[in-house]
């Protein structure tokens, strides 16, 4: 039960840095993607950095899943042609909507209806793909 909480919480302050850092704003995404602001570069510069170095130190420590309690893996691998589709298909979703899936659920939590239809296009993408994979 603690363990919910902790998640609950952290879940809540994760969104409220995506709310007041823009990430969920659509203007803010319009204008970085036109060049006109580059402060998200940053912040998503930051965002790789520190993921980067997290994923290091799993690595080495070989730190356990708090639910599971398994060691955490995190292997490498190429990327392949499907990795550029889906990173093309994402990166196109993320233009057109304003929002990827953290700043999508900010969007509803705050209250922004076209949070929703994001949402609602994220898990429909997800169910096609489940489907074509399943053939």
């Amino acid at each position: 039960m603690i363990l919910r909480i902790f998640f609950l919480i952290a879940g809540a302050l994760f969104g409220y840095v995506l709310i007041m850092s823009g990430v969920s704003n659509f203007n803010v995404i319009h204008d970085m993607f036109l060049f006109k602001s580059i402060h998200l570069y940053g912040l998503l510069g930051i965002a790789v950095g520190v993921s980067f170095m997290a994923v290091q130190i799993i690595k080495r420590l070989k730190i356990k899943a708090l639910l599971s309690g398994e060691i955490i893996e995190a292997p490498t691998e190429k990327p392949t042609r499907d990795h550029w589709i889906g990173g093309l298909l994402a990166g196109a979703g993320w233009a057109v909507t304003g929002a990827c899936p953290g700043p999508a659920l900010a969007q509803i939590g705050f209250g922004t209806l076209a949070g929703i239809f994001t949402v609602a296009g994220i898990f429909i993408g997800v169910y096609v793909y489940g489907r074509s994979q399943s053939s």
